[in-house]
């Protein structure tokens, strides 16, 4: 999962240290062991589908682990006493187990890698992409019709993505309540075949971050290897290290608490039955959409609508504001169906009996509902403060000098020449979320003991009650 703290760009520039011209891998450990020199086509088509492989691994990983999780064991236990093969067993019972996350996960890789910015700007060359043509007109050329009508060349694929993804999700079948866990068994061939293809993915996914961190602390790579902070330090125009590092924080920990807060609403109106049925299913599809809609695109969208001289909000241009509204909007969809299937689990007499009773709507929204969605509202909060901290697409049209922020900051480094420093704001930010989720996990861990603890007060106050009236029953 470590591929999901960083920005993308990170991924490109480890791939420069480590098959670039002076790359570790390619030039044999710097000559120390020229056996294993591999020279890798690097810039291009073949470096960009490399590190993209990187890039989308994570989100993959996630969506086939939870559909191998809920594979019937049952199914495996009746082709056993049938005596079917294991090789039967795989292409009868586990591929149409997960065929729909097969689809799902081609459908959400494609996408990703479409509108990805990061990795095609370092790693692109000669190759064009939309996406980098996006920027190359509107930055480059100050070309911005022409970005715009790329843009929707952009958007398409990603709209028909999401569409079948949706017909797909319909699809699905529920999961079986009785159905039994995976069991998985002993088979010391098995597990020495597949354990050393997960432990090569393992360690190629921490040869990419060691890369990446000893790029930000090397003097002058590959010749001078010594210690040094000083990429750490580099200045560029109009902003300090330290205040575009500030900044960062500041736009990301906004636009998590105001994301969160938005999605809890629009979750709760469209889940509890708040309003009128029709414009419920408009919010609900609004939600949604923004899937869809790739980072670069939200992005220009918002400089063509903001900049516009007869539009009132013209003064929220230029500041952390549209910043933090264009994360709000590019990170929306996930924390909003977090948040409403874990509202969709509540059960809904809670309003009926609150209504019955004469207690306000607002009331049970704070006291019951608010608290049994606490922990989709924490993970959405920590969805929305760990990527806007990486964030590269969404503003890279819409920072000023003054409004600088750490991932576009790199593509700035990139293109002055500093790649070690472009490194080393990498780290910041791969410190910064690592912290940040490691918070996050002593919270919920501490929540979860104080939540038996209360269960358990509860449990010690119903006993003395029964106890109380046993002994009140015995003397009567």
């Amino acid at each position: 999962l470590l591929p999901l703290f960083i920005p993308t760009m990170t991924h490109a520039i480890a791939m420069i240290y480590l098959f670039g011209e002076n790359g570790l891998i390619s030039t044999g450990f710097f000559g120390r062991v020229p056996q294993m020199a591999f020279n890798f086509p690097l810039y291009g088509k073949w470096g960009v589908i490399l590190a993209e492989c990187i890039y989308v691994f994570p989100a993959i990983y996630m969506m086939f682990s939870v559909a191998f999780r809920v594979c019937d064991y049952r199914l495996y236990e009746a082709a056993e006493i049938m005596g079917t093969t294991k090789s039967r067993m795989f292409t009868t019972i586990t591929l149409p187990a997960v065929k729909y996350t097969i689809i799902s996960a081609f459908l959400s890789a494609f996408t990703m890698v479409f509108s990805d910015f990061g990795i095609p700007k370092v790693l692109g060359g000669n190759y064009n992409l939309l996406a980098t043509d996006i920027y190359k007109q509107v930055i480059g050329q100050s070309n911005i019709t022409m970005g715009a009508t790329v843009g929707i060349l952009l958007i398409l694929p990603s709209v028909i993505s999401f569409i079948v993804d949706r017909k797909i999700g319909k699809s699905v079948t529920s999961i079986d309540s009785s159905a039994k866990d995976y069991v998985v068994k002993n088979d010391k061939a098995r597990d020495i075949a597949i354990g050393t293809v997960t432990y090569l993915v393992s360690a190629f996914i921490v040869m990419i971050f060691a890369a990446v961190i000893m790029a930000a602390f090397i003097e002058q790579w590959p010749y001078n290897l010594n210690f040094t902070l000083k990429w750490f330090n580099v200045n560029t125009v109009g902003s300090t290290p330290i205040q575009i590092f500030l900044n960062t924080i500041l736009v990301a920990g906004i636009s998590a608490v105001l994301g969160t807060i938005v999605a809890i609403l629009t979750a709760y109106v469209t889940e509890r039955g708040i309003g009128n049925t029709r414009l419920r299913k408009f919010l609900d599809w609004i939600g949604i959409l923004p899937l869809a809609i790739p980072g670069l695109v939200i992005g220009l969208s918002y400089l063509l609508f903001f900049n516009r001289a007869m539009n009132p909000l013209k003064v929220i241009y230029g500041t952390f504001a549209i910043m933090i509204f264009a994360n709000i909007m590019h990170f929306f969809s996930m924390p909003y169906m977090t948040i409403k299937g874990s509202m969709k689990k509540i059960d809904g007499e809670y309003e009926n009996v609150s209504e019955t009773m004469g207690v306000p709507w607002y009331k049970v929204f704070d006291s019951v509902i608010l608290p049994l969605s606490k922990p989709a509202i924490i993970e959405s909060f920590q969805y929305y403060f760990l990527n806007s901290m990486m964030t590269i697409s969404a503003l890279i049209f819409l920072y000023t000098t003054k409004t600088k922020v750490a991932a576009v900051e790199m593509v700035a480094t990139y293109d002055e020449g500093y790649i070690a420093s472009t490194a080393a704001i990498a780290v910041m930010i791969l410190i910064t979320n690592l912290i940040v989720k490691y918070g996050i996990e002593l919270y919920k861990s501490k929540d979860r003991n104080d939540q038996k603890e209360r269960e358990m007060d509860i449990f010690r106050t119903l006993q003395a009650i029964n106890e109380e009236d046993g002994l009140s029953q015995r003397k009567l």
